[in-house]
């Protein structure tokens, strides 16, 4: 992986992209060098706001509201240090109440836009508020995609400005969750990090992209 990767064969080009800099290395056997990040979620947590973060624009609308805004899969794309992201936003497919065909559209969606590249999970939780209907929700993030999801997911909990305001670390906050979200966490292989959807920080994003690739990395079949 330290050679330039213009000195390796062009067969192995066309299977295995390689990028690197100062923070991390982006490793998977794919046709293109897209990725997509797939934000998934109850309603409330944040996942337009945060979706609009990483893209650095407003693309998906983002508003509070006591019903759903996002009703239908959204697409947003962007470069970040030379690879190209497809971010997808989602409506609550964990929602109760919704159709079963319209979960099972919004899910086949998300498959189809997923079908010939790389892809991350981001579960998007709201750090200040674990309700009872994210008890499971692992759950039945596996029994709507696959049953080894946890091992492209990544969890992005918003709000980050609410641990500051009770001078609570997110080291702490992690430490200190109750059982059930622990054993997200755990299952999720601990890969956390918190958004503060206000901030016009990068390191945030930077934070983001580094588990990313770590989740790429992992999950990368180099023959």
């Amino acid at each position: 992986l330290g050679q330039d990767f213009s000195k390796i064969s062009k067969e192995i080009r066309e299977n295995i992209q390689i990028y690197k800099n100062d923070t991390y290395e982006i490793v998977w056997k794919h046709t293109s060098t897209k990725v997509n990040l797939v934000l998934l979620g109850m309603a409330g947590t944040g996942k337009s706001a945060s979706g609009n973060t990483i893209l650095k624009k407003n693309v998906f609308m983002s508003k509070p509201s006591s019903n759903p805004v996002t009703r239908e899969c959204q697409v947003g794309e962007t470069k970040i240090n030379g690879i190209h992201f497809r971010v997808i936003d989602t409506p609550d497919i964990f929602d109760d109440e919704l159709k079963s065909s319209d979960k099972e559209k919004h899910v086949k969606r998300c498959k189809e836009l997923c079908e010939s590249e790389a892809c991350v999970y981001v579960l998007v939780m709201h750090v200040s508020r674990f309700t009872d209907g994210e008890r499971d929700i692992l759950t039945k993030l596996e029994k709507a995609f696959w049953n080894k999801v946890s091992e492209k997911t990544v969890i992005l909990f918003t709000r980050g400005n609410d641990l500051k305001q009770t001078e609570v670390t997110f080291e702490d906050f992690l430490n200190s969750s109750i059982p059930s979200l622990k054993d997200i966490i755990e299952k999720c292989g601990n890969r956390c990090v918190v958004f503060e959807n206000r901030s016009s920080s990068s390191d945030q994003v930077e934070k983001l992209m580094n588990t990313v690739s770590t989740v790429l990395k992992n999950t990368a079949k180099i023959d």
